[in-house]
């Protein structure tokens, strides 16, 4: 199983809670904005790494399903602060298929 992403990018835009270098207003500085692509995506941190964070720290929590779904709840909230399409968000009867 691996977390879907729709690659909005709503999350790199809001890090400032993270502890993530970001430029003042929240948006990553790793965040390559022409491209909506990460600069340090093979070697980002664990929390913009959903599998690998599943692994560190809430494996022994809860199912890995349910840790995605968790995590695509938090995404449509960002993508509904980001006022972005619904398009972008994926559907949580998605991880049933998975």
């Amino acid at each position: 199983m691996k977390f879907l992403c729709s690659g909005c990018g709503a999350c790199c835009r809001n890090v400032v809670h993270l502890g993530l270098p970001h430029d003042g207003k929240g948006v990553c500085l790793n965040l390559d904005t022409k491209t909506n692509q990460c600069l340090i995506y093979e070697s980002r941190p664990s929390v913009c790494n959903v599998d690998k964070l599943f692994e560190e720290k809430f494996k022994s929590r809860m199912s890995k399903k349910d840790f995605f779904i968790e995590n695509t709840k938090a995404c449509h909230q960002l993508i509904d602060k980001e006022d972005l399409d619904e398009s972008f968000k994926i559907k949580i009867s998605e991880y049933d298929n998975v």
